[in-house]
């Protein structure tokens, strides 16, 4: 429904396609150690809503800000952390492996999520709001360029939120992007 309403609003306002969702939702999340998880039994922000003034959130100040984010957390789940951190995004996963925080927030397509063996926590009374990955592109480009709506057709729903920790892992990890996607859609025989 909000997708046929901003698809509406973007074509009629702005002169622009929204094509089909490529199938994965990038929202945000909590994560946490999976040792942790598996200490408390921690598999939803519930769960972790029982046992938050043992611990401290590390999180971007963005999120922390945020009624999508910490602020909605603490009205919706009563989270009540013994300490909130303020961290730059590109470390709030060291903060989580050298221990200076229990939980963070995250992306669900976020590579390092594998690198780091952490566990999304399931936002079980649906807080944040689903960023579904969807192309979108200037109808006078379509006109121009026809070819191009049944190429972007052909990813719909092919790419999942498992698969895009993958191919964000080996970008963060140095490959080449354009490689990693190369290979991603050959493997799906969407190239030769």
């Amino acid at each position: 429904e909000v997708y046929n309403i901003v698809k509406d609003a973007f074509k009629k306002d702005y002169n622009i396609e929204w094509l089909k969702p490529l199938g994965f939702n990038n929202t945000y999340a909590l994560a946490v150690k999976q040792e942790l998880a598996n200490k408390y039994n921690l598999n939803t922000i519930s769960d972790l809503a029982k046992v938050s003034s043992d611990f401290d959130l590390g999180c971007t100040m963005e999120f922390a800000n945020r009624m999508d984010g910490y602020l909605g957390l603490q009205k919706l789940y009563n989270l009540n952390f013994k300490n909130v951190k303020g961290i730059d995004g590109g470390l709030r996963y060291t903060a989580l492996q050298n221990n200076e925080t229990q939980v963070t927030d995250a992306f669900t397509t976020d590579g390092l999520l594998q690198k780091f063996n952490l566990k999304l926590l399931k936002d079980d009374k649906k807080l944040f709001p689903p960023y579904y990955a969807v192309p979108i592109v200037r109808e006078d480009t379509l006109k121009k360029y026809p070819e191009i709506k049944p190429v972007l057709l052909s990813l719909e729903g092919k790419i999942t939120a498992e698969d895009m920790q993958k191919l964000n892992y080996r970008a963060d990890e140095g490959e080449d992007p354009r490689k990693v996607a190369e290979d991603f859609l050959r493997a799906k025989k969407l190239i030769d």
